[in-house]
């Protein structure tokens, strides 16, 4: 299933937080909004360091192999168009008909040489379709109709009867492509299909891997976040998120057609405004305190995250969805160090490096 651009990329702004690698001298240039302030004064960090977790243990059967070339095959079919067999509800077929009424004359629209509908999903007059059920391509079949009463598109014609010659000319199939050497060599940089086997479980159990160590980092961050201390929160770092967030909202609710603002609340939110602004501030607290646990591990560890270090997770972005910086402005509208910017991409990878640091040195049960 394909997914919207906007989506795959808040989707690979999470996956992208825990696969980290490279390093240079030079930082890169993060915006730290609590640049100047004794963080010492806001939160307290836990020992992290005394946290225990484990290794990801990933067991890929020979059915899941089988299951992925499966699903390989199937996306990578082709529609054929055939013209033997017979035709069912559902498929999308090409046919010839001629309409004639009682006194021997037709009219436009009553006659095509060659025309495409999927059977059952077509808006024809009742019986058209349902009489090419089971019909054998090539044969003529004869269909004695009426048309409706009233009849929208041809007043002329409503209630009158009709009799339609129709003959399908072909349907289209889908192709599944066999798991042989030409479709391996085709779609993969090995030659055989036991190496293809082989190749797509390696792929499976490293995708298992980063999901499991993904999910592993993930806990000790919110382990880490839980134990954390609130002394104070920065108000104006709050109510600016707050106001980011806010406006956020109020651009759903005109992308979704919704004029008055206070409709927009009741009906998707049920909320009054006073109890919106209530979970707005909790959103942004939430986020601040997020940001301050980050540079502050940062200050703790004494870590930065190089230019090398970011340009490297912009470059796995942009593999990730398959563009070059070109595409992905033209298909975005921003740069994509523009929609880095905008989503603290940053920050995440700083966080990033920081959970792989923690996790490595981590006693693991």
């Amino acid at each position: 299933m394909k997914k919207s651009i906007s989506m795959m990329l808040i989707l690979l702004l999470c996956i992208c937080l825990f696969g980290m690698t490279g390093c240079g001298e030079k930082a890169a240039e993060i915006e730290n909004p609590y640049e100047g302030l004794n963080l010492d004064e806001y939160i307290t960090l836990p020992d992290y360091n005394v946290y225990t977790t484990t290794e990801p243990v990933v067991e890929i059967s020979d059915e899941d192999v089988e299951a992925e070339i499966q699903t390989r095959l199937e996306d990578a079919a082709t529609t054929e168009s055939v013209t033997e067999g017979t035709v069912e509800k559902g498929d999308t077929v090409k046919i010839s008909y001629k309409g004639t009424l009682a006194d021997g004359s037709t009219q436009d629209g009553m006659n095509s040489d060659e025309y495409q509908l999927t059977l059952g999903a077509a808006n024809m007059i009742d019986g058209f379709q349902e009489g090419i059920y089971g019909a054998t391509i090539g044969e003529p079949v004869t269909l004695d109709l009426q048309f409706p009463d009233p009849y929208e598109v041809n007043e002329e014609l409503s209630g009158q009867p009709v009799t339609f010659v129709v003959t399908v000319l072909s349907k289209e199939v889908e192709v599944i492509p066999q798991l042989d050497e030409e479709f391996v060599k085709a779609n993969s940089d090995v030659k055989t299909v036991e190496e293809y086997r082989e190749a797509v479980k390696k792929e499976l159990e490293q995708l298992e891997y980063d999901e499991q160590l993904y999910d592993l980092k993930n806990e000790i961050f919110s382990k880490l976040s839980e134990e954390t201390e609130v002394l104070q929160y920065p108000e104006e770092r709050v109510d600016e998120v707050a106001s980011v967030l806010d406006t956020q909202y109020r651009n759903y609710a005109q992308q979704y057609g919704y004029e008055e603002w206070e409709v927009f609340l009741d009906e998707i939110f049920a909320m009054t405004q006073e109890e919106f602004d209530e979970q707005i501030k909790l959103a942004a607290q939430n986020q601040v305190k997020s940001e301050m646990i980050t540079f502050a591990i940062a200050e703790k560890e004494d870590m930065v995250l190089t230019a090398d270090e970011y340009q490297k997770g912009l470059d796995d972005m942009l593999e990730a969805v398959g563009m070059d910086a070109e595409t992905f402005e033209s298909n975005v509208g921003v740069t994509i160090e523009e929609y880095a910017k905008e989503n603290n991409f940053g920050r995440d990878l700083l966080l990033t490096k920081e959970l792989d640091a923690i996790y490595e040195r981590l006693e693991k049960n």
